[in-house]
């Protein structure tokens, strides 16, 4: 038992000696959105034109630190966006839509390398080097309704995907081969796919969909990659999983009544002493990751239950203006039947709101209502005729 112990301590420290020491950056190379492609900033010339043109904020200075590690957990600013200012612009993405993202790498460790996905990257630009590691997409409202002036430490952050160790799938052969080349050996040795892994392949790019009838405004999407290659050593400040955060500055159209919940603050997301942060990836070899951070928001059930809500309004308004709404042409003011509907259009949105599943019941409720009316002062319209009928003949 001692000799295995021995073995296994000595195979996982070979394994660190292979780890590059070289702290690897990488960007965000630029997004595209409703058919448009907007460039992310250049860090190493602030006179890029592009600068002025971006909705990427900044994500680090060349000459500073690339990302975060479990020290800087706790704090708000560098956790939201790695402490970046506003951008100057936003870019519209329309509700239930995608948004594509792609990174960069900074070094050329896995330029033209088998696995990196079929992409051809101009001159002076590279795949991501890293292929251990999730990746997450997080969304908070830019609640000062101007993102590119909103401080994202005080976002409130719900968590929209995180894909991390997913044990049914395994990485390409060929991407296997090539981070064991770099030497940056990929773990689990066997079944495992990485969501960062998954990304390399797919030519360091990754799409996030905007959650279908989300509520029109300005948003910004905070795109994470977390790499796991180089776990935490007592005593080394400098080691433990790398975070890296872009901020996308969106202003979401063609929304419908789907409002984001509470989430959760930058600092909050990860315990800077959880497991995740004291994770190796080396000795676990994958069997016991778990995704760290906040639980992914289901907003396929408040878009159902915003467009069930949805329904039986448009419903309840869409009767033919001759039955149910009158408008008085001189001053273009509905009069009280068309009051009596939008009555109903609320009562049904409240009631769908609360989980009621009000848009069947709701619907012809104003075309039935207008219709008993008009029986109604027919009959009794006809009961007064005859009645008078009845005394003018007696």
């Amino acid at each position: 038992m001692v000799q295995i112990t021995i073995f296994a301590s000595v195979l996982y420290l070979g394994v660190l000696s292979l780890v590059p020491l070289v702290n690897a950056h990488g960007q965000i190379l630029g997004v595209s959105a409703n058919g448009v492609y907007n460039d992310g900033p250049n860090i190493y010339y602030s006179g890029d034109a592009k600068n002025a043109q971006t909705a990427v904020r900044t994500m680090y200075e060349a000459s500073g630190p690339a990302y975060n590690l479990p020290t800087d957990f706790t704090d708000d600013s560098k956790m939201a966006c790695e402490g970046a200012s506003g951008a100057p612009v936003t870019i519209q993405v329309s509700a239930g839509s995608d948004i594509q993202i792609d990174w960069v790498g900074a070094t050329s460790d896995l330029l033209n390398k088998p696995g990196t996905g079929d992409k051809t990257w101009p001159d002076g630009e590279y795949p991501w080097v890293h292929a251990m590691g999730t990746v997450a997409t997080y969304i908070a409202s830019c609640t000062n309704g101007d993102c590119t002036t909103f401080d994202a430490s005080e976002g409130s952050w719900v968590k929209l995907e995180m894909d991390g160790l997913d044990l049914s799938q395994s990485i390409s052969d060929d991407l296997r081969s090539t981070m064991a080349a770099k030497p940056e050996p990929y773990y689990p040795t066997g079944a495992g796919l990485w969501g960062m892994a998954k990304f390399v392949q797919d030519g360091s790019s990754w799409n996030v969909t905007v959650p279908s009838g989300l509520q029109n405004g300005q948003y910004i999407v905070r795109h994470e990659l977390m790499a796991v290659h180089n776990p935490l050593t007592s005593g080394d400040a400098t080691t433990g999983p790398q975070v890296y955060v872009g901020c996308i500055q969106v202003e979401v159209v063609d929304g419908g009544d789907v409002t984001l919940p509470e989430g959760t603050t930058a600092g909050s997301l990860y315990a800077s002493d959880g497991d995740f942060a004291n994770y190796n990836v080396y000795s676990d070899n994958g069997a016991n990751f778990v995704n760290p951070g906040p639980a992914v928001w289901d907003s396929t059930s408040s878009s159902s239950s915003a467009s069930s809500s949805s329904s039986a309004s448009s419903a309840s308004t869409s009767v033919p203006a001759s039955s149910s709404t009158v408008v008085d042409s001189s001053s273009n003011t509905p009069t009280a039947s068309t009051a009596t509907v939008a009555s109903s259009s609320i009562s049904a949105s409240s009631s769908a709101s609360n989980g009621d599943d009000a848009s069947n019941s709701t619907t012809s409720a104003p075309t039935s209502t207008s219709s008993a009316t008009c029986r109604k002062r027919r009959n009794a319209r006809r009961m007064t005729k005859k009645r008078r009928h009845s005394s003018s003949t007696h």
